[in-house]
């Protein structure tokens, strides 16, 4: 019996008063792992990034800097709960996907199928490339982290730019 890398998709039949309507299945990938270290040969350091309560004590309050980039939400965030098993089932099976591995991606579809050669990602069936990406699963479910994702979950637009800068920038001598 041959083994399989890859689930197929399946159909799911939903009746509903009556009229029965078909519905892809979501396809589930399970990704081997990318780094020779096992889940459990990991250790995930849990802490406080900042703890603003401390530095207010010792005379530094920074936290006005942060809440007037209305960023405060962002450090409650950080400070949340860890769920260091998601954590490490994520990092052992990450990988990046940047513009070298859609050519390697786009190589590997024309090596299959020469007519593809010289036609674009979409017209080879692939998603256009959008940004980099680091792109990994969770219990089969694929998971994507991209700049934009970032930024949607801290509250913040995905480009910008800084109005003060750094003044006292030091150069080798």
């Amino acid at each position: 019996m041959a083994s399989s890398s890859s689930i197929p998709e399946s159909t799911i039949q939903e009746t509903t008063q009556g009229i029965s309507t078909q519905q892809e299945a979501p396809v589930y990938e399970i990704k081997d792992r990318t780094m020779s270290l096992e889940e459990w040969g990991l250790t995930v350091q849990v802490e406080r990034p900042i703890d603003f309560a401390s530095l207010l004590h010792h005379g530094c309050d920074i936290m006005e800097y942060y809440e007037s980039q209305d960023l405060g939400h962002y450090f409650i965030m950080l400070n949340g709960p860890t769920y260091e098993n998601l954590v490490k089932h994520f990092w052992v099976r990450a990988s990046v996907y940047d513009k070298h591995a859609t050519k390697l991606e786009e190589a590997e579809k024309v090596l299959i199928d020469p007519s593809l050669e010289g036609m674009s990602r979409e017209e080879m069936g692939l998603e256009p490339f959008v940004d980099t990406e680091i792109r990994s699963s969770i219990m089969g479910v694929p998971v994507f982290i991209n700049q934009e994702i970032i930024a949607y979950v801290i509250g913040r637009a995905s480009e910008g730019n800084n109005e003060d800068g750094l003044d006292n920038n030091k150069k080798s001598p």
